[in-house]
């Protein structure tokens, strides 16, 4: 299919889901409700400083978190308050670390960070003792105590459930054993690549043992810069020619670096040929490589809803609506994606659940168990339907939504 008719595609699925977000909101919420976050009264605080820090600025994954971060700061001025927003976008470690030195000196109210690398993590520890809040998205660091809350991938977790499926598809397309693989990790200090390559570790290790896998090598590329990742697997592709069963990339860039890199040296992708297992699922390029087969299937993080809700839990727990234990972490929901979800899965890049989903989750956090994990809300099972046209996408929730609660920002994204 080419880009025409998938933009067309995308269109109609556009509309359809339109059309279906009343019914969506109908089918979850009480036809009446009273909103608990409203304008700040008098007493209140009625000004907030939130400060970002983006440590990709030119990385269209972290542009999702700033459009999340941005959608929710908006909606908190349409309810009256005052919010000074700011963005930093240091690229390095000394450059995040000033700049951190820098907030703690205009001492604003919430820091939302992306960490250039774990190396930042004194500087959190310093702005928390001070009581600024401190959220973590996407990339959480070793010392939980830097950090009020965690919202991002359970990258460890996701990682198995990728790498399972692709497994069971592998068995099914009677592809011969040993499976010869070679990992593609990012560059080191960056906790939730490494927790991905234990992921996959964690698969293969049993495997390995009884002979029905075989790793080749490791390769260490540049997770934020695809023309550098590009140089350094080029390199090593020659050395493993055509007996690699797949390549194992813990991050979307480097995946289709490794795609480009297999292409240039004339090697077949896919069935037939050599694999390739990414993450994530954002780029219309590699959309498009899931779509055509070239890439059997991803995982899908959300990194829209990472900005958005960390925006808004760092307001309950600024106004006093939220308290949490120690080492809070919410993981945010994922997505499997395949050929034929693979046009759905753009939508996904601009819905966030509401506020009062991200409150549910975090008042189940408890000091013996302070972590939870999202569940997939608009998950689409694409495997199990027919037609041109998806079916609705199902918002399930184990936990009802109570009658007085904020219903006021439902299905952020249809707007």
């Amino acid at each position: 299919m080419n880009w025409k008719t998938l933009s067309i595609g995308l269109i109609v699925i556009v509309i359809v889901l339109a059309a279906v977000a009343g019914y969506l909101a109908m089918s979850v919420h009480p036809s009446k409700t009273v909103v608990t976050v409203t304008a700040p009264s008098s007493t209140s605080n009625k000004t907030i400083t939130i400060f970002f820090f983006n440590p990709a600025p030119a990385n269209f994954w972290y542009n999702l978190i700033t459009q999340g971060i941005q959608t929710a700061v908006a909606q908190l001025r349409s309810l009256g308050y005052t919010v000074n927003y700011e963005e930093f976008d240091a690229t390095t470690v000394s450059q995040q670390i000033s700049q951190l030195e820098e907030a703690a000196a205009l001492h604003p109210n919430i820091i939302i960070i992306g960490t250039v690398s774990d190396a930042v993590q004194g500087e959190l520890l310093k702005l928390r003792q001070e009581g600024i809040i401190v959220i973590l998205v996407d990339r959480d660091v070793p010392n939980q105590a830097a950090r009020n809350l965690y919202i991002g991938t359970n990258n460890e977790i996701a990682a198995e459930k990728e790498l399972l499926s692709f497994l069971a598809y592998l068995r099914e397309q009677h592809v011969p054993t040993p499976w010869k693989f070679v990992l593609v990790t990012g560059l080191p200090g960056v906790e939730t690549l490494a927790l991905r390559t234990e992921g996959f570790e964690q698969v293969l290790q049993p495997l390995e043992q009884n002979g029905t896998v075989q790793i080749l090598g490791v390769i260490q590329a540049n997770q934020d810069d695809q023309a550098q990742a590009y140089a350094t697997i080029s390199e090593v592709v020659p050395k493993y020619g055509t007996s690699v069963t797949a390549y194992l990339d813990a991050n979307l860039l480097t995946a289709i670096a490794n795609v480009e890199t297999l292409e240039a040296a004339g090697y077949k992708i896919g069935n037939g040929g050599i694999y390739i297992l990414g993450f994530d699922a954002q780029l219309p390029t590699w959309l498009q490589l899931i779509q055509n087969g070239t890439v059997i299937m991803t995982i899908q993080q959300v990194p829209f809803t990472m900005g958005y809700w960390a925006t808004w839990a760092g307001f309950y727990i600024y106004t006093g609506q939220l308290n949490l234990p120690a080492n809070a972490t919410i993981f945010s929901p994922i997505y499997t994606v395949v050929s034929c979800n693979a046009t759905y899965s753009m939508i996904l890049d601009h819905i966030a659940p509401p506020p009062i989903y991200l409150l549910l989750l975090a008042q189940q956090l408890t000091p013996q168990n302070p972590a939870i994990q999202a569940p997939s809300y608009y998950a689409y099972d694409c495997m199990e339907n027919t037609g041109l046209v998806p079916a609705p996408p199902g918002l399930s929730s184990p936990w009802p939504v109570p009658a007085g609660s904020d219903q006021s920002f439902t299905a952020t994204g249809f707007h």
